[in-house]
């Protein structure tokens, strides 16, 4: 855990609260203490102890060994993006826990750099071959999540188990209400608002949706795009904003804890992505009703209402903005597919609970 309010760390403490009961222990491992985070914890009676990161793995190795020789701990659950990630689990096999747990929250490197992207993929794809065998129980938040860091024959098999991202559809559902009171503040009452919500990273293609954006603004000349979130990079996308002239249309509103009334203000959701796990924004978005249109790396187990489009990048700037234009006048209350009763939490709750059944 980061305490940064990522997705993998959303998912950690719902687990927690999910499946505290008094009796239970759980602790927590992190590369860096952040105080709110370890205060947030304490009610759980839960610890939160630093190890170093994956730049010195041995001394990760053996800080993870003693802290589960110390623990005496019953199982272990690593929430991992990447088979790079595996140092915790070797640990853990070779201080001979009985239940150890691999869930897979991603489905590609997610760095800047394009250099480093290609080392940090042939490192995964290696470590990937092993890492299975370090684990007993194997989790993914998509199939495409398992197929990224293990063997297809797991993933496809009882041995592997989708813990969809479910959200809680009341806090998410349209409210007309709301929608005018968060337009208003933001000034965008008469605007056709295109909105996005996640970390300014490269897997989010925050470039791509800019230049979707222009040629929407080009066609509709009230046009806006609200971004929440920040990250590393933030600044360049502000300087893509103000190159493209479009200062004036886009909003950025920083890291919020209101996501959900964002979305109340939104006609179009879109989400660009270079790859996902299964994106809880997306499902998120869909809860509120709002059409959404999703990067075809995206996969497709996130649809869960009718009006969830997915486009391909190779269709060009064009096409995406033609979707998105033809998408706005349609919002309303959200129209559940069968599936979507996977992402109901009351679900997700049951499957956390199994976890932790000894």
């Amino acid at each position: 855990m980061d305490g940064k309010s990522g997705g993998i760390d959303k998912y950690l403490l719902n687990f927690l609260d999910t499946v505290y009961n008094g009796e239970l222990r759980i602790d927590f491992l992190t590369n860096e203490i952040d105080e709110n985070l370890k205060q947030e914890l304490e009610k759980y009676h839960a610890r939160l102890y630093a190890i170093p990161n994956l730049r010195h793995p041995a001394a990760q190795y053996r800080r993870v060994r003693r802290i589960i020789k110390e623990g005496g701990y019953d199982a272990v659950y690593f929430n991992i993006s990447t088979a790079i990630d595996c140092i915790a689990a070797i640990a853990a096999k070779h201080e001979q826990v009985k239940r150890r747990m691999i869930h897979s929250h991603s489905s590609g490197n997610d760095c800047e750099s394009s250099m480093k992207r290609h080392l940090f993929d042939i490192i995964h794809k290696i470590c990937r071959l092993f890492l299975w065998k370090y684990a007993t129980e194997y989790y993914g938040c998509s199939e495409k999540a398992g197929e990224w860091l293990f063997p297809k024959r797991i993933v496809h098999s009882e041995r592997f188990t989708v813990v969809f991202n479910a959200v809680e559809r009341e806090r998410f559902a349209y409210n007309e209400q709301t929608r005018k009171e968060v337009r208003k503040e933001l000034e965008i009452e008469d605007r056709f608002v295109i909105g996005h919500a996640g970390n300014f990273c490269y897997q989010k293609n925050h470039a791509f949706l800019i230049k979707v954006f222009a040629e929407i603004y080009r066609r509709n000349s009230d046009a806006c795009l609200i971004l929440a979130g920040d990250g590393v990079c933030f600044e360049a996308v502000k300087r893509q904003v103000k190159e493209a002239g479009l200062e004036g249309a886009v909003l950025f509103l920083g890291r919020r804890n209101d996501v959900e009334r964002l979305y109340q203000a939104m006609d179009v959701f879109v989400l660009p992505s270079n790859f996902e796990g299964l994106p809880i924004a997306g499902v998120e978005a869909q809860s509120a009703g709002l059409p959404c249109v999703m990067s075809s790396r995206i996969t497709k187990e996130s649809r869960i209402t009718k009006q969830c489009r997915f486009l391909s990048f190779e269709q060009g700037v064009e096409a995406w903005a033609e979707e998105i234009i033809s998408l706005r006048g349609i919002r309303k209350e959200a129209e559940y597919l069968p599936e979507a009763g996977q992402y109901d939490l009351a679900v997700q709750k049951e499957q956390l609970k199994k976890l932790v059944q000894f």
